[in-house]
């Protein structure tokens, strides 16, 4: 069977990587010069940057994605995080358990409460009215910790505001099954690399610097941008639905599927990229800033991965959602976060790049709950 597979992100790395593996003619295609879309590095200024918008998987070792990379003995080494996460609030970064203390009694037992239920699959019934700060408040009382820190744990990919209840509590659902993040050992690069490695060894091509053009699905292939015309059996595009009906052709879909295609909406963000002089600082862990306007966490990826920093440097990755199209306010605003997380900032240190991710190149082609 023949496959092409658009676009060499994770998962049409993965899709390609099963594929070859099991016999199949596997053609991968990618636009860029390098592998890895999203996921990945890049070296700047002797630093191992990423490409997206995070350096971390959300649920480490114990996940979806490390249980298929599993599957296909990819060489990839990923390091849960210890601890699971850290609070940064009032000025001070603790552990997330400390967290508890600022709960009342009666908020400490409709929290347990509410997640005992979460983690039995009672999920709340779906209301696109009801925001998951909503949902929070009325099932442990409108504590600000509570709040902020629920705003922080989604701010790594959307605001609290937009996302529905019942998102809110699968992902919390789905933090109490997999457990917290971690760390990939060689960055980001490590996955597509080892994936690459499986392609190229079962069998398949990758070709870069090679942009789809057209679909033509009745004739079954894909013509680039330079003319070449690749035919399948079976097509993966892995470069975001809006873009791959685009590839096809509005025409060969119907209008209720382009006006639900057409409604989706990407989430957006900035990141940070912090240099500070010594050692590691916090290790392999993430932590939720909650006193910040914009700044919603942040890790350090060379704690486990030191070649990913210049000698002499620790690597910091800060991050948060993007709340408004006014790009220069909102960096201005996270760098404020910044010196208020790091005082020292200019003495210790500096901040490397500013990454930002929207339009056709957002944190997620589709947001939360969508």
């Amino acid at each position: 069977m023949r496959a092409v597979v658009i676009g060499s992100g994770i998962g049409g790395l993965l899709t390609a990587s099963f594929l070859a593996k099991n016999g199949h003619d596997v053609t991968v295609l990618e636009k860029a010069p390098y592998i890895g879309g999203r996921f990945t590095n890049l070296d700047y200024k002797g630093f191992g940057l990423s490409t997206g918008a995070f350096h971390m998987l959300p649920h480490g070792e114990d996940g979806p994605l490390a249980h298929l990379l599993r599957l296909l003995n990819a060489d990839v080494r990923i390091v849960n995080s210890d601890p699971k996460g850290m609070i940064f609030y009032e000025g001070k970064t603790f552990h997330y358990r400390e967290g508890w203390k600022y709960l009342s009694f009666t908020e400490k037992a409709k929290a347990t409460k509410l997640l005992l239920d979460i983690k039995r699959g009672k999920l709340p019934v779906d209301d696109p009215e009801m925001s998951g700060r909503e949902w929070i408040r009325e099932k442990i009382g409108n504590n600000e910790f509570a709040d902020l820190f629920i705003k922080s744990f989604l701010g790594w990919a959307d605001s609290v505001l937009d996302v529905p209840a019942g998102e809110l509590a699968r992902e919390i659902k789905a933090a109490l099954r997999w457990g917290g993040p971690g760390l990939v050992k060689g960055g980001c690069r490590s996955i597509p690399e080892a994936l690459s490695s499986i392609i190229l060894g079962n069998g398949g091509r990758i070709i870069t610097r090679k942009r789809a053009f057209e679909i033509d699905v009745e004739e079954k292939k894909v013509i680039t941008a330079d003319g070449d015309d690749l035919n399948y059996d079976v097509l993966i595009s892995n470069v975001g639905i809006k873009e791959t009906v685009e590839l096809i052709g509005r025409d060969n879909f119907d209008r209720e599927y382009l006006k639900r295609v057409d409604s989706l909406r990407p989430s957006e963000g900035i990141k940070y990229n912090v240099a500070l002089k010594g050692g590691p600082r916090i290790g392999n862990t993430v932590v939720f800033t909650l006193d910040t306007e914009r700044i919603n966490g942040y890790n350090e990826p060379s704690s486990l991965s030191p070649e990913l920093a210049k000698e002499g440097y620790t690597l910091i990755m800060l991050h948060h959602a993007l709340q408004s199209r006014n790009v220069k306010a909102e960096q201005k605003k996270g760098i404020e976060d910044i010196h208020r997380i790091f005082p020292n900032l200019d003495e210790e240190g500096e901040i490397l790049l500013i990454q930002t991710y929207l339009d056709g190149n957002p944190v997620n082609r589709v947001a939360s709950g969508q």
